[in-house]
């Protein structure tokens, strides 16, 4: 059975923590217009909009038999989201609250994260408070850092904080415990860069930097190395200087950078022309990355920025194609 603590690394959510956040093309009209908004969207006129289960769920046809339990039902709903199409994500999605209420969920964190994931953004805003009461005393700090996630997408930073902070008081066994501290200052440094408070942001990302190393968790430990240079990466991203006064030399630079995918990199290729960003092209092999190989580098190239928001539920491998844009930017001879 998988561990309740081994997701604390493992952050199908996005936790992003990675500040977390934009799309999957073809979702719900509210997702999709909340995600090309300059300004984060209205948690409160969301959850007003909102209609549980969607209407659009009565027409979404499934095969999937419902007498299969949860651990193989699981396994479908991640193979229909990283599919990808609005089809094969609704189908997951209804999968999902086919199995919430007919009570066969594991502990049930999967409801609200699958419901992030798929850029249902209120549902998953409504479910997680729920959620939460059943898992309070329990260590659960993936479940604390999704939540975080999503109430950072409706820009209510306070509250995001907040639940971290009651997550840090929260905390799994001694072997583990490191590693879940390490995560929640990561997500901290991605909510305070939302914020634009810089000072707070390089203070978490750093204890985030210091705490990965000391984890005594029996397992896993070779995750942690990764775990600190994605982190490093966006340290390394706060001190960028502005791309307008850059002088880059034209040609195509190629660079590899950490996904989410373990032991397999994504690689970025960044062409230059008259001196700018002209096409970013990514090649990777991330289990699920809701689009964000094709919004990310149109959002770099379009604002010739890598301070573009990332993908909500692939806020690692967004940081990773925006690390990988960096480091071949260098080659190009950004300072």
């Amino acid at each position: 059975m998988e561990n309740q603590f081994v997701r604390t690394s493992g952050l199908w959510c996005a936790l992003v923590l990675s500040s977390v956040l934009v799309c999957l093309a073809g979702m719900t009209g509210s997702a999709r217009a909340a995600e090309k908004a300059d300004a984060a969207p209205s948690l409160k006129q969301a959850l007003a909009d909102l209609k549980v289960p969607p209407a659009w769920m009565e027409t979404t046809a499934i095969t999937w038999d419902m007498n299969k339990p949860w651990k193989d039902g699981r396994l479908e709903i991640r193979r229909l989201l990283a599919a990808g199409t609005e089809a094969e994500v609704r189908q997951g999605v209804k999968l999902t609250w086919l199995y919430a209420q007919k009570g066969d969920i594991g502990n049930g964190h999967e409801l609200p994260m699958y419901l992030f994931l798929s850029g249902n953004y209120a549902w998953a805003a409504l479910e997680y408070p729920k959620h939460m009461k059943t898992v309070e005393g329990k260590g659960a700090t993936h479940e604390y850092v999704c939540y975080a996630s999503c109430l950072a997408h409706f820009g209510e930073y306070a509250q995001a904080l907040e639940v971290l902070g009651k997550g840090l008081k929260d905390l799994p066994p001694q072997q583990w415990r490191a590693n879940s501290m390490a995560s929640i200052q990561n997500q901290m440094g991605d909510v305070y860069v939302k914020m634009g408070d810089a000072e707070k942001a390089r203070k978490a990302y750093a204890e985030a930097i210091r705490l990965y190393p000391t984890s005594e968790q029996p397992y896993g430990r070779q995750l942690i190395p990764r775990r600190v240079a994605m982190v490093q990466a966006k340290l390394d991203m706060m001190s960028l200087a502005a791309l307008s006064t850059a002088k880059l030399r034209d040609g195509v630079y190629s660079a590899n950078a950490l996904g989410y995918a373990d032991g397999k990199e994504i690689t970025v290729t960044l062409t230059i022309k008259g001196g700018k960003m002209a096409d970013i092209k990514v090649a990777h092999q991330e289990k699920i990355d809701l689009g964000a190989s094709r919004i990310i580098p149109q959002r770099i190239v379009t604002q010739q920025s890598l301070k573009v928001d990332a993908v909500t539920g692939a806020t690692v491998t967004s940081q990773g194609i925006i690390d990988g844009t960096f480091k071949a930017l260098k080659q190009a001879g950004l300072e």
